[in-house]
């Protein structure tokens, strides 16, 4: 890697179509004159001003970067304060060709396809549909609801896919969206209009991946993050080039390969960047099926001691997910599982006590708490801070 330093460039980016097409031509000139750009939100209901400050921290504008670097992007933030990471176009280019060609989804496309941008461009889902649509030579087609400018529909779903003409449609989403276009006969349509459905930033619900192959839907479940430039395992299945390992001790996921960002942004003036050198230790407990197949099974800060015994509350979530009454779920530390659910709750929730016990012991069964709908970040994963004021108003009201 060259280690000489330039100087990154902010750029302000609006919710809504607007803001996507003008980053999108502000990275075609960051890529044609290797100068590096940051993305940052400009303040909405949606990025409030608390949040947009933390990540122009995080971004570290006054910190040089390497000379590769072509962008800085920020990590959601969701378990603490966000990390800015540098990226190379190498490493935020590396599975361009897989996925866009259709090899991701077992296809060898014949034509560069289009790519439709419904997430936030800030965020390294919504960057990387940039990326691939500077690779396809095609621009996005943005959707005017991009980082909450308007309200995610099935209609301008449907709209966008008649712009793409005769070319591949790809679009990027994440598990609440694929939820809300299943959920009506027209957005099922448009989904399998698409030639590929990319769903990631949090785990989809078995229910929701199972729907959404029953139609025929060509969809992957993409498991990354923004240090790994996004999704580079596509259900269960690593890209091209990556390589998955599992400690056999604590079973931690290290993902490494072409597609490993550089590093950690300084955290203070004085500060140096954090190196990843091509392998990422993740903070996800994981295990390989026999097939070779990544199974994502928690996060290691997902797990916590009740009278001397572990419980998994990503193992408790999947059980409450998997009733067919239940919508969305969120299970804090606490063991406060803050569920959505349809019918009578007082009986669901039997239910779901029943098959908890049964599977996990009478120590996992959580204290429920049912609320009209759950809140999530703008890049689509749940809001931490704000489920936990849900449960616990006295506290974080």
């Amino acid at each position: 890697m060259n280690t000489g330093q330039n100087q990154l460039t902010p750029v302000e980016v609006v919710a809504g179509a607007r803001g996507v097409d003008a980053m999108f031509e502000q990275l075609v000139r960051a890529l044609d004159t290797s100068r590096a750009v940051a993305p940052i939100p400009g303040v909405s209901k949606h990025f409030p001003a608390s949040m947009v400050e933390a990540i122009r921290i995080a971004i570290s504008l006054d910190s040089p970067v390497q000379s590769d670097t072509i962008a800085v992007l920020s990590t959601s933030g969701s378990t603490g304060n966000p990390r800015g990471v540098e990226f190379s176009a190498a490493q935020l280019g590396a599975l361009n060709v897989f996925i866009n060609s259709g090899g991701a989804i077992g296809q060898d496309f014949k034509a560069p396809p289009r790519w439709i941008a419904a997430l936030p461009v800030t965020s390294i889902g919504g960057f990387n549909v940039l990326m691939r649509s500077i690779a396809a030579g095609l621009p996005p087609i943005a959707l005017e609801s991009v980082a909450g400018a308007g309200v995610f529909s099935a209609e301008e779903v449907t709209k966008a896919l008649r712009l793409c003409g005769d070319s591949p449609a790809m679009i990027s989403l994440v598990p609440t969206q694929l939820r809300r276009l299943l959920s009506t006969e027209e957005g099922t349509q448009a989904l399998s209009r698409c030639a590929t459905v990319l769903v990631g930033g949090s785990a989809t619900p078995l229910s929701d991946q199972i729907h959404a192959r029953d139609q025929g839907i060509p969809v992957l479940f993409t498991y990354g993050m923004t240090e790994t430039s996004g999704g580079c395992v596509f259900s269960g299945v690593a890209a091209p080039g990556v390589n998955i390992d599992i400690n056999p001790q604590t079973r931690v996921i290290t993902i490494s390969g072409p597609v490993i960002a550089t590093g950690y942004r300084p955290q203070t003036s004085t500060g140096s960047l954090e190196l990843f050198q091509g392998s990422f230790t993740t903070r996800d407990f994981g295990e390989k099926e026999s097939n070779d197949v990544l199974h994502v099974s928690g996060r290691t800060d997902d797990v916590v001691i009740v009278n001397g015994v572990n419980i998994s509350l990503q193992a408790i979530k999947e059980i409450i997910d998997a009733h067919p009454l239940v919508s969305d779920s969120y299970v804090l530390p606490d063991l406060t599982a803050v569920v959505v659910v349809t019918g009578a709750s007082e009986i669901i929730e039997e239910d779901l006590r029943s098959a908890i016990s049964q599977r996990l012991g009478n120590i996992a069964v959580p204290r429920f708490l049912v609320v009209d709908s759950l809140p999530y970040l703008p890049n689509g994963k749940p809001d931490r801070q704000r489920i936990q004021s849900l449960a616990h108003p006295n506290l974080y009201g």
